[in-house]
């Protein structure tokens, strides 16, 4: 008479938990598909998260390397020629030695030269390059070159490939 009773008093609660307890049973697949999808969703936010800091890291790299290089174009770096073409304009490169174009000695420490391209460095120990900051600044950089058309015979130039 007891469980008459209870059944009387609770049908409804337990038809619906039965019910509920059913479609659990049967949709457990999904739901384990389900938290898996979440849980590739939040990783792919937490990587590209990542990367959107890591570019504005980079960015902001780029700003203080062009603040640099925008101060040494306008101060008056100097700009580097081939040996074999001197009215040509070489790319600097980090740890390469820049020699006097009559002495051929390396250029002194802390002269800062630039490139064609935005590039510009500072000679540091046994006159190789340091420090390179780029500019995005093209007007900036044409001025500059723009100075030393046809002086090339006093620019600095890059020793080759040895």
């Amino acid at each position: 008479m007891n469980s008459s009773r209870v059944w009387r008093k609770h049908k409804t609660s337990i038809v619906f938990c039965t019910l509920i307890g059913t479609s659990l049973l049967y949709s457990s697949g999904d739901i384990q598909r389900n938290m898996g999808a979440i849980s590739d969703i939040k990783q792919s936010i937490a990587q590209n998260s990542k990367q959107q800091s890591l570019l504005e890291q980079q960015f902001e790299f780029e700003k203080e390397q062009a603040i640099i290089a925008d101060a040494r174009y306008k101060t008056g770096c100097l700009p580097i020629v081939a040996t074999v073409y001197p009215h040509k304009y070489v790319t600097i490169v980090q740890g390469k030695v820049i020699l006097d174009r009559i002495t051929l000695n390396p250029l002194p420490f802390g002269t800062v030269v630039c490139d064609a391209n935005g590039n510009t460095g500072v000679i540091g120990d046994e006159g190789k390059v340091e420090a390179i900051a780029f500019t995005g600044n093209r007007d900036l950089v044409a001025t500059r070159l723009k100075r030393f058309r046809g002086g090339t015979y006093s620019q600095p130039i890059d020793e080759g490939a040895k």
